[in-house]
């Protein structure tokens, strides 16, 4: 195969990768609001047991009575794929005072805007707002990661065998490479 060949399917199999990807990382791209008269406030918190953003949707009917068992589902706009403006982050369903909360991990610090979308059993959006919150990076692992650090007696014992190892896999190639150095072994008859 010629340089050229290969040149032209690598770029053809680059740019149907390319396209997988894109279609993978398509966000959700939300309809316009029905004239239902719901409306739906978001707010934000720090939950207590965890680290992260509490995001809260209220959703109301036009009479301004509670909306129960409604889906809402939340979005934080995302600025690294062109094309993609919004990313869902998750789904809740309201309560019987027409709450609904999730609770998000941000993977970037700085200001996140994110957006609530009310939507009926068809799937019809009922009301959408948006949000900006100052958000922290969250790191899921951080308590994960703590507990696995080995402190005292256990560290020190880890990094004994650990080094002993190294050592003898050192010393064993180095005796592998002086006798193939000297030779074949010659036997005596």
């Amino acid at each position: 195969m010629s340089v050229a060949n290969f040149s032209r399917r690598a770029t053809r199999a680059l740019a149907g990768l390319s396209g997988v990807v894109l279609l993978s990382v398509a966000a959700a791209a939300l309809p316009a609001a029905a004239s239902t008269g719901a409306t739906i406030a978001l707010t934000s918190g720090s939950p207590a047991s965890h680290r992260g953003v509490e995001l809260t949707a209220q959703v109301a009917s036009a009479a301004a009575a509670p909306m129960a068992d409604t889906t809402v589902n939340f979005y934080v706009h995302v600025e690294e794929f062109a094309g993609a403006p919004l990313l869902e982050i998750g789904t809740a369903t309201t309560d019987t005072a027409g709450v609904a909360t999730i609770v998000y991990q941000p993977t970037w610090a700085g200001t996140q805007n994110f957006t609530a979308s009310a939507v009926d059993s068809s799937g019809a959006v009922l009301a959408t707002t948006s949000l900006t919150v100052q958000a922290a990076r969250t790191d899921p692992f951080a308590g994960a990661v703590e507990s696995l650090r080995p402190d005292g007696l256990i560290g020190r014992w880890t990094v004994l065998v650990l080094l002993s190892l190294v050592i003898g896999v050192w010393l064993t190639l180095i005796a592998l490479v002086v006798r193939v150095q000297q030779g074949p072994v010659k036997t005596a008859r």
